[in-house]
């Protein structure tokens, strides 16, 4: 199922956001620690409680401005975020780096579905999502491993910053590849 564009650009889209958020539960709290900073007892439960505001705040905007608009606006707040917390070595950054990340992979999920139905409509809905939230798991389960093989041999600055790398690369997917329309289904129409 994923080996359609359908559904496997969205995947695409969401497993590469995940990667952030996965870089993020694996290693800010190390990173923290590295620098000597108090922080590190909190960066989760900020990161955690910018994602869960922002997704009760911001989930009706999906409808309104539509799937990819709030994807592409959520992958570069998101990717400002980890490459603050790549770029600048500090405390501060790094907590700030981590609430901007939960506040813009909050609204992905929602984004994404609409997205995905969007693109497939009515045929088969459920497998539809489940196999593009499939790489939202596979997003978070390549980034630690491969962020903490960054972390040692490079610095967890590298690892921040190859997640917000990743992270533009899925919002210009979502900002341009994803707005065109669909070919195989006539009836659905580009996104907003």
């Amino acid at each position: 199922m994923l080996a359609s564009p359908h559904i496997g650009l969205p995947g695409l889209v969401f497993g590469l956001a995940a990667y952030g958020y996965g870089t993020v539960s694996a290693l800010a709290v190390l990173y923290l620690r590295s620098l000597d900073a108090g922080g590190a007892t909190i960066v989760l439960s900020m990161f955690a409680l910018a994602f869960l505001i922002t997704r009760f705040a911001g989930s009706p905007l999906v409808d309104r401005v539509g799937g990819v608009g709030i994807a592409t606006c959520s992958l570069t707040v998101e990717s400002t975020g980890l490459l603050l917390a790549g770029l600048i070595r500090t405390e501060s950054a790094v907590l700030t780096g981590a609430v901007l990340a939960g506040a813009g992979l909050a609204l992905m999920y929602p984004a994404t579905v609409a997205i995905t139905l969007g693109r497939t409509g009515p045929l088969r809905p459920g497998a539809a999502v489940g196999a593009v939230t499939s790489c939202w798991d596979l997003g978070i389960m390549v980034a630690g491993p491969l962020g903490g093989v960054l972390a040692v041999g490079v610095g967890y600055r590298a690892a921040f910053v190859l997640a917000a790398v990743l992270g533009v690369g899925a919002a210009v997917v979502a900002g341009s590849v994803l707005r065109r329309p669909v070919r195989a289904g006539a009836e659905l129409v580009p996104e907003k």
